[in-house]
């Protein structure tokens, strides 16, 4: 709601503007001087410019803030976007079927190995046969069941 100007001769609804009109009509102000009355006070200036400013930072914010949510909308289009989606989706399966196919090798490693060795026999090369026997005995009499009788018999 647009306040009436007192200074202004056409406004006369309020006592100033009446007593205003007078004044010009008796030639006792003129308009020349009225019109340089009008001018705003360097204090309201600055008080407009302080408002202008605040307004202009408000507006700033609001659009770093629409800025900020449009960075974060790009980010997360690429997360979810449908090819990013199927390249992760075929990774992961991938990398299913392989761990599968370790667990498959570990089952079957752990039976091999609870698999009882007896009667079998390593390869061993002819360069160390001479040497097994020393090995045996060496075993037997230390953990076997020559150990702490004293038997030296090899």
């Amino acid at each position: 709601m647009a306040v009436p100007n007192p200074w202004d001769p056409a406004c006369a609804s309020n006592a100033a503007g009446l007593l205003l009109n007078q004044l010009v009509t008796s030639g006792m102000v003129t308009e020349e001087m009225l019109n340089m009355s009008k001018k705003t006070a360097p204090c309201f200036e600055n008080f407009s410019r302080l408002q202008q400013i605040n307004n202009i930072q408000a507006e700033i914010y609001q659009k770093s803030l629409e800025i900020e949510l449009l960075e974060l909308e790009k980010e997360s289009a690429d997360v979810i976007h449908p090819f990013y989606l199927t390249q992760k989706c075929q990774t992961l399966q991938s990398m299913n079927s392989h761990l599968e196919a370790v667990l498959k090798e570990k089952r079957s490693l752990r039976q091999r190995l609870l698999k009882p060795k007896c009667q079998e026999n390593l390869p061993l090369e002819a360069v160390y046969h001479r040497l097994d026997g020393e090995v045996e005995m060496h075993f037997l009499r230390t953990h076997g069941m020559f150990a702490g009788i004293g038997c030296d018999f090899y």
